[in-house]
């Protein structure tokens, strides 16, 4: 009889195999199984040996391409397959049927999002749905399923959809009861999705039993560039996200799932309320830094990811239990599939102690190499705030914690079932940490053992290895009868420590910038003729400058008037209401030496966030400018300028603000002695446009640009 972790051991063996195109059997056992204990675990990354594959989860299947059970858009084929959408996902589906009507003007589609798991609700989250890079903003009322406008890549709304792009999206089946977007109620009335495709007469028919779908009709309007069906995806939310839940709802589910018998399956060990349980565990909080400051908490792990019903349930149940840093084991002691979250060890003190007294055989040490010890760790996982586009987190080990000349040795590995940072590195501190102890002790013990299980700390005590009651979590074991009938039990341990499970300091990444696409440079500085041939000799420029080039900032020293630009400024998100405030830092620049006469400072912005019916919007150019004479200083305004909406219901695109300044000391009540020493440049702004941070639509001023140049036209 052998208890073993399944979600290390059997992927291992699945993966060598299908590395070396052999075949072997279901278990892991004597001699193959140290082999690979020895082989494997020491020169990978012990308890998550599985990530050390991770490039072969969801391969492209030979022959046809891109897996047909992933959240892709799949154009029709027989071959596709229906995936499981856990937790909150961005997500499209396979095209499983089509239509034309209207004299061919619109295009029917019946889209397959997810089965529909037996437990969790289903719902459209807060980053909507997309067709192509544009989110479609949707009517209220009688309305709700029709697009009124879209917002693009760049944050820039139109309404030139106005009316041609009608969506509803539906759990369970196509009656009308199971409609969840629009959300029924009020105003907003649920229809059968059979009313969207001319060809489906009757929900009995056509009746999407199980099935998460969306059906979407799209009126044929070449001019606006709607002629076929672009990539949509939606943010599907499963309310069943948690580890335990999840692996529970897989394991007994017997369409999608494994079909095992909850009379076979610990469920405690899954569900139960205590941090014992997988579950338990999981939805421990633990803290972060969000990216604009503060402390905030997440559950230690949620699954939100997709499961293709491509890959086998081993593969796909792998894939759950590393995506909560758990274990998965069947216990030969109940007969039952077990979980065991990956965390500290409760009760070290009455541990388990093995030594000469209960140890009959030799003990088998395996240990890393120093040039095999990894010190990096990468890992890619699908990224919420980037509409569950890949990403990655990079951890190392510091260079004052190695070993002398130890090098640099990166592990690489994905996660598909997460899209949270904070989970990802939670998740790869403990791999990095766990790689540092990598010694495996391999050993038989006496009958005695038969109180351990997979999963227990024990201590050894060896004096030849110099342990002394050293903790190793075991890892397998196997029950054996000995030629004399008595009893004994094969022991694998790793290494272990409570240091591994130490959390990480985890800062959130900024919210992901509008524009998708590269910028063209901005060429923000001229190179001055003559400047490096010697007519300046002796001239000491500022670091900033470099090459031939002559930044805004040192242009005084040319006597060639001023100019000050600065394009391409930061998003600035500010807060809601009606005040004028400054959207970005006081800029000071030196305007000693420069022309006396006639300035121009211009600004332009983009407006972001998301229109209401009704909104309030202003940009203006403020500052001022500073003189002095031998004993004296005197400031005066400049700016003022600018737009102003009120009440205003339509996009707008670019703010601009004009004045016009002079330098000239008597214009403003001075003498001729004093003269211009700086500038000092602001931008401000209010909006009450609708944040929509999470989404990409912040409340918000972008693209922003301002410039004070030199008026020259009239002068002789």
């Amino acid at each position: 009889m052998a208890s073993a972790v399944v979600s290390v051991f059997t992927f291992i063996r699945n993966a060598l195999l299908i590395a070396g195109g052999g075949a072997l059997g279901s278990t892991l056992a004597g001699t193959y199984a140290a082999t690979i204990i020895a082989g494997v675990v020491t020169a990978g990354i012990a308890v998550g040996t599985a990530r050390a594959f991770g490039a072969m989860l969801a391969p492209d299947i030979p022959g046809i391409g891109p897996n047909p059970g992933t959240r892709i858009q799949l154009a029709p084929d027989t071959g596709n397959r229906i995936q499981v959408v856990y937790g909150d996902v961005v997500t499209s589906g396979p095209i499983c049927d089509a239509n034309i009507s209207n004299q061919n003007q619109t295009m029917h589609y019946f889209i397959v999002l997810s089965e529909e798991t037996d437990s969790g609700t289903f719902s459209i989250g807060s980053q909507g749905i997309r067709f192509g890079d544009k989110k479609l903003t949707f009517g209220t009322g009688a309305s709700a399923h029709t697009v009124v406008s879209t917002f693009d890549a760049n944050g820039t709304s139109t309404t030139n959809w106005n009316g041609k792009i009608r969506v509803r999206v539906y759990a369970g089946s196509t009656n009308s009861a199971d409609q969840i977007f629009p959300v029924p109620g009020g105003s907003v009335t649920a229809v059968n999705a059979t009313t969207m495709m001319p060809h489906w007469t009757n929900t009995t028919d056509y009746a999407a039993t199980g099935l998460v779908f969306a059906m979407v009709e799209i009126d044929y309007d070449a001019e606006q560039g709607l002629v076929n069906m672009d990539a949509m995806t939606f943010n599907l939310v499963n309310s069943l996200k948690s580890p335990g839940n999840v692996v529970i709802d897989y394991m007994t589910n017997d369409r999608y799932g494994a079909g095992i018998s909850n009379t076979i399956i610990d469920i405690d060990s899954f569900e139960g309320a205590g941090n014992t349980s997988v579950g338990g565990y999981a939805d421990e909080l633990v803290t972060y830094t969000p990216s604009g400051g503060g402390t905030a908490n997440v559950a230690r792990y949620e699954i939100n990811g997709t499961l293709s019903t491509v890959d086998d349930v081993s593969s796909n149940l792998d894939k759950l239990m590393m995506s909560c840093g758990s274990y998965l084991l069947f216990d030969g002691k109940q007969g039952k599939y077990k979980g065991i979250p990956n965390k500290i060890y409760p009760d070290q003190a009455n541990c388990f102690v093995a030594n000469d007294d209960n140890i009959v055989s030799s003990i088998r040490i395996q240990n890393t190499d120093l040039y095999q010890m990894y010190n990096q760790v990468e890992i890619e996982y699908f990224d919420k705030t980037r509409r569950d586009q890949r990403n990655t987190v990079f951890i190392e080990i510091p260079s004052g914690d190695r070993n002398s000349g130890e090098p640099d040795n990166k592990l690489s590995y994905s996660i598909d079932m997460i899209n949270n940072k904070v989970h990802a590195e939670v998740l790869g501190n403990i791999d990095l940490n766990q790689t540092r102890l990598d010694t495996v002790v391999q050993f038989t013990g006496d009958h005695s053992f038969l109180q351990v299980d997979v999963g227990d700390v024990i201590k050894v005590t060896n004096s030849m290895y110099g342990f002394n009651e050293k903790l190793f979590r075991v890892m397998r074991i196997k029950e054996s009868e000995d030629e004399f009938g008595a009893l004994t039990c094969d022991i694998i341990g790793l290494e272990y420590s409570d240091d591994v499970y130490t959390l990480p300091s985890i800062t959130t990444d900024l919210p992901y910038a509008n524009i998708g696409l590269p910028r063209i440079p901005v060429i923000t500085s001229i190179p001055i003729p003559g400047a490096f041939d010697g007519t300046y000799a002796n001239l000491e420029l500022p670091p900033i400058t470099f090459g031939n080039v002559i930044p805004n900032q040192v242009m005084k020293t040319f006597g060639a008037g001023v100019q000050v630009e600065d394009a391409n400024l930061y998003n600035a998100n500010i807060s809601g209401g009606s005040v004028f405030e400054d959207i970005i830092p006081t800029a000071e620049y030196d305007l000693t030496d420069s022309d006396i006469g006639d300035y121009s400072f211009d600004a332009f912005a983009t407006p972001g966030g998301v229109v209401p019916a009704s909104y309030d919007i202003g940009f203006k150019t403020f500052g001022n400018i500073t003189f002095a004479n031998s004993t004296l200083q005197a400031i005066a305004n400049i700016g003022g300028g600018g737009q102003e909406f009120i009440g205003f219901s339509t996009p707008t695109t670019t703010l601009t603000s004009q004045t016009k300044f002079s330098t000239n000391p008597t214009d403003y009540g001075l003498t001729t002695d004093y003269k211009i020493q700086k500038a000092n440049i602001r931008l401000q702004g209010y909006s009450t446009m609708l944040d929509d941070t999470a989404n990409g639509f912040p409340r918000s001023f972008a693209n922003m640009k301002y410039q004070v140049v030199r008026v020259t036209k009239g002068e002789k």
